[in-house]
């Protein structure tokens, strides 16, 4: 049985392989930076295409087996949740090649890890989350939380349950947060209105401020 924490282990040592496949093909490209531009963008998609498959087979596992672990009425198959995000990566991508315009090879490959990670990653989260919406016995997601900044602690903190269906997995720049699902009988508290509204894509600035606050009030032992 694979606990959280070990799938967030293995999430992490799939993204970090796509990392140094796709820094291994950018080293690999020659001659002008368009022409550069243009390798990345025919051979990246698929390096990130592979290992999503990964992930996302690794989300569809552990989620079945936290279920097992639940003890919950009913079978249930999950079901791996792939987006299609094709014209965003292929953007992502550029955006990461244009450091090459400047000669600057390191902006590029930082600019191309933080890509390949986040969006390696993301089909875990998704799946994770997409079959909570689905299934009866499920009543909501929680974040595992890498402990590495104060904003992921704060939308972790008491083991919160994300229990509306418009709730989203905020995910930063080299975010190693995963989710896990939460069924029928988990005692954990719902999510605040403080956790939500952080979930939010978009918040105001008044919203932006008073989150701020609240991070340095009661996570300030952490960074970010």
């Amino acid at each position: 049985m694979v606990s959280p924490l070990q799938s967030r282990s293995a999430l992490n040592l799939i993204a970090n392989t796509a990392v140094a496949t796709s820094l291994q093909l950018l080293r690999s490209t020659s001659g002008s930076p368009e022409q550069r531009r243009y390798d990345l963008l025919g051979g990246v998609p698929e390096v990130i295409g592979y290992y999503q498959d990964g992930t996302g087979a690794l989300a569809a596992d552990f989620y079945e087996d936290q279920r097992a672990a639940a003890n919950v009425v009913g079978s249930y198959t999950a079901e791996v949740v792939l987006v299609d995000r094709t014209v965003k990566i292929r953007r992502a991508i550029a955006w990461a090649a244009d450091p090459l315009f400047n000669e600057d090879e390191a902006l590029s490959e930082a600019r191309l890890a933080e890509v390949v990670q986040l969006e390696t990653a993301r089909p875990f989260r998704d799946t994770v989350t997409g079959n909570t919406e689905r299934d009866p016995q499920a009543i909501g997601w929680r974040r595992v939380s890498a402990g590495g900044c104060r904003f992921c602690a704060m939308l972790a903190a008491r083991g919160a349950v994300y229990k509306e269906s418009t709730a989203r997995f905020a995910a930063h720049t080299n975010c190693h947060c995963t989710a896990a699902p939460a069924f029928v009988g988990y005692d954990g508290e719902e999510a605040s209105v403080v956790q939500y509204r952080a979930s939010r894509r978009n918040r105001t600035p008044a919203q932006q401020a008073e989150l701020r606050a609240y991070l340095n009030e009661h996570f300030a032992h952490l960074p970010g």
